[in-house]
């Protein structure tokens, strides 16, 4: 089978050849320019030849261009930084104005995206990072947007329109670009910062306008960020596969099988890629044998630590395949 062939499959719990996999993680040292993020990501699928490339832009990228003050450093291992609030006053979430997609940095990781389509192969596909309007004003304001929510609530919708806005025209172009699907992560759904009734109110209509807003059908990935998460926004949303940090809250792999009809993208624990080779071995082995590979694509939670060593990765591999990533049957290349 095919890398697409064998995600859709899997997402869908149909038979595989062998169960689908992925791995992603943050080029810190690279993503300044697309170019260099883009030469980054295809020495690493063309390393680690996944079922599909998650395009991991820094987790700031969305919003930059409302004039968000960044700091970046230089260190591979340290992200960049949001130096202070966009605006002190609940007032600020009128003044937002809806992006120019093709512009300012939303345009330059569509020129990233672009240029990655150029060089993998089209049958691997390829899922954009998008965060969920409410993440995205949490990255403009930090843990206020918790405060305006409950205490200047008119004011916060009047944001999130113009931000779901921007974000349902950026996955037009997104798909214009060239992407095959969403990795589509919220960060406020769990209940460690509001309750589920307030997500229903200020998280789920401006999700909804984004995922409605992709034109390209599958396959779409709802990464559920966190801890005590609404699991139950997987089978509410129009996706076809959940991501979610399994091995830190609940429910289970095995658990997760009764609880949504989504696809299960998940099993490895984000931190056991710094335990080595063995103890993610052994990872990857239970999590199969948790979902006997049906309706499972093995991932890790999140994005792997930037510290992780080969080794780990390389286990994952032989667990996928049984052997070193050099001899996948695919033979599949990657232009350089």
């Amino acid at each position: 089978m095919k890398p697409r062939e064998r995600l859709l499959a899997s997402l869908y719990g149909e038979p595989v050849d062998r169960p689908a996999f992925s791995l992603w993680r943050h080029f810190h040292e690279h993503d300044a320019t697309p170019e260099g993020l883009v030469d980054a990501t295809v020495a690493f699928v063309r390393k680690w030849k996944p079922d599909f490339v998650k395009h991991t832009p820094t987790g700031l990228y969305a919003v930059e261009d409302w004039g968000l003050s960044i700091r970046r450093f230089d260190d591979p291992h340290r992200p960049p930084e949001r130096l202070r609030p966009l605006f002190e006053t609940p007032h600020g979430w009128y003044e937002l104005d809806t992006l120019d997609v093709e512009a300012g940095a939303l345009g330059r990781e569509l020129r990233g995206l672009r240029l990655l389509r150029s060089k993998v192969p089209d049958g691997i596909p390829i899922l954009m990072t998008v965060f969920s309007p409410l993440t995205l004003a949490y990255k403009l304001v930090g843990e206020r947007v918790v405060h305006d929510l409950r205490q200047a609530p008119e004011a916060l919708h009047a944001g999130l329109r113009v931000i779901a806005a921007t974000a349902a025209r950026y996955v037009e172009a997104v798909h214009r670009a060239g992407a095959d699907g969403l990795f589509f992560a919220t960060q406020l759904a769990t209940a460690n910062m509001l309750t589920r009734e307030e997500y229903a109110r200020f998280g789920e209509p401006y999700d909804r306008l984004v995922l409605e807003a992709w034109p390209g059908g599958a396959p779409l990935i709802l990464h559920l960020h966190g801890t005590t998460t609404f699991f139950d926004l997987a089978d509410a949303y129009p996706v076809h596969g959940v991501s979610w940090h399994d091995r830190e809250t609940s429910p289970s792999l095995a658990e997760a099988l009764s609880r949504t009809t989504r696809g299960l993208v998940a099993g490895l624990d984000r931190r056991i890629f710094l335990q080595g080779r063995k103890a993610v071995r052994l990872q990857a082995l239970d999590a199969l044998r948790a979902t006997g590979g049906r309706r499972h694509v093995l991932a890790p939670s999140c994005v792997l630590p930037t510290q992780a060593p080969d080794e780990a990765l390389v286990a994952v591999v032989e667990v996928i395949r049984g052997g070193d990533p050099a001899d996948d049957d695919d033979k599949r290349t990657v232009e350089a």
